[in-house]
């Protein structure tokens, strides 16, 4: 009797479980969720900036001698010729002599120069003459097309030829891409030299990359597409490069820079004769006093620096590599100072951009490789030495759906999402884009109103499940 009684109270207790638990799973469950909805997203990285001079020019005296007067202080803006200090120059007839010498060199330097272009003319005019001779091998090479073993071994020849050319027209462009950051510096007019030049930089590096890619599939025994074409056209590129190079003057610049020199030394002279040993010591450029070393001493020495002149107010940031690629001249970024009343924020643009990274150390206190930026500010206020926040955006997509990361995951290989619909939860496959801050662009699979669970993780969901 008693086993019956067990049996029977083992059978009320199991049909109650089954009970509850059909109960419970018929009971909705509770889920947050969010309304998908066309919005504006963005990729922005944040780094540390200052503003500071990113040019300074040490000013040295042409004369050695006794201070008489010293015309300028520290934090004083010059300009180009503005006297900073009078030196008694007693042995005049000596630094006359000395800047004689000066001026000797400088026209021996300038003879240099036209004999080095002269070489390099007759230099450019050998390699034409050779690609002239590669152009006329590809076109009888084109017209068979042929692809036997000698043929391809003539192409590699020719690559070899071609990579060695492109390497050559590659230093050349990045020189004149720096002389023309030079002369931005002295003039901030050049500007459209200096992007100008990076361009040609930028696409004489792709060509060479190119044509590396296509000697390694010659080398493999492959013959790339059309790669008579490919050759015929680099060859024609580099005959009109060259002599595009052979009809400039290389040495304009630097004849420019001599001839200014000796113009500068002449003055001297002149002031020296003129001023009975007195000579004055002037500005070669603009720019603000940020140091003025005679101001301590009664002696001018023509080794050693009399001032020097800071100039180009710019932010300097230095961006990691993994981000620079989305940094291009003429960026516009945000400049977020810090301020006890609330931050304020200013506009400037990117102006120029480092070619080699350097290595700073991270917040966590381990190397970093990075790329030096500078920013000009779009307007005033500003100070030297300020600290501020630079915000980069360098991806923006107008009306697209963002999810959270949270409400996305993974089965299969495929990208998955809970939706509720209807009252009940629903998986739905989906293709995410871009990460941002505040999750993954869905490029496919959700439409402005749809109902997203934002905690895929939670382990009460499941397919039709009901919930509120």
């Amino acid at each position: 009797m008693k086993k019956k009684v067990k049996i029977i109270i083992a059978g009320v207790i199991a049909v109650a479980a089954i009970a509850a638990g059909i109960y419970y799973a018929a009971q909705p469950i509770t889920v947050e969720v969010l309304p998908m909805h066309e919005t504006t997203a963005a990729l922005i990285f944040t780094e540390q900036g200052t503003y500071d001079y990113t040019r300074r020019v040490e000013v040295y005296p042409l004369l050695s001698g006794e201070i008489l007067e010293i015309l300028a202080e520290e934090g004083d803006t010059v300009r180009a010729g503005d006297v900073i200090a009078i030196v008694n120059a007693a042995d005049y007839e000596f630094q006359i002599s000395q800047l004689e010498s000066t001026i000797a060199g400088f026209r021996a330097q300038i003879s240099n120069l036209a004999l080095q272009e002269q070489r390099e003319r007759e230099s450019a005019d050998s390699t034409l003459e050779g690609l002239r001779g590669q152009l006329s091998v590809i076109e009888a090479e084109r017209r068979l097309n042929r692809t036997n073993r000698q043929s391809l071994q003539a192409q590699i020849e020719i690559q070899e030829r071609i990579i060695k050319n492109s390497n050559d027209l590659l230093n050349d462009a990045y020189y004149e891409w720096i002389d023309a950051r030079r002369a931005r510096d002295r003039d901030y007019d050049n500007e459209p030299a200096v992007s100008l030049t990076f361009q040609q930089y930028t696409m004489m590096l792709e060509n060479y990359n190119r044509a590396q890619q296509q000697l390694e599939q010659l080398k493999a025994g492959e013959v790339p597409e059309n790669i008579f074409d490919s050759q015929r056209d680099a060859i024609l590129g580099q005959i009109e490069a060259i002599s595009e190079q052979a009809g400039k003057t290389y040495s304009s610049g630097m004849v420019q820079f001599y001839n200014a020199q000796i113009e500068h030394a002449q003055t001297a002279i002149a002031q020296v004769e003129s001023m009975a040993g007195r000579a004055e010591i002037t500005a070669p450029s603009g720019g603000v006093i940020s140091r003025l070393p005679i101001k301590d001493t009664n002696m001018i020495i023509s080794s050693q620096p009399v001032a020097v002149l800071a100039s180009r107010a710019e932010v300097e940031v230095f961006v990691p590599i993994r981000e620079i690629d989305g940094v291009s001249l003429g960026d516009k970024v945000e400049l977020t100072l810090d301020r006890r009343l609330g931050e304020i924020t200013l506009m400037g643009t990117v102006v120029e951009i480092e070619r080699e990274a350097v290595a700073k150390m991270s917040a966590l206190g381990t190397p970093e490789r990075k790329v030096r930026v500078l920013i000009r500010p779009d307007g005033g206020g500003l100070h030297i030495g300020y600290d501020m926040d630079v915000r980069f955006t360098v991806y923006r997509a107008e009306n697209v759906i963002v999810a959270p990361k949270t409400a996305l995951f993974g089965k299969g290989g495929e990208d998955f999402v809970w939706v509720l619909e209807d009252g009940a939860v629903h998986t739905r496959a989906v293709t995410k884009g871009i990460e941002t801050r505040d999750g993954y662009i869905i490029d496919e699979g959700l439409s402005p109103g749809d109902l997203v669970v934002t905690d895929a993780n939670n382990s009460a969901l499941a397919q039709g499940k009901k919930a509120r």
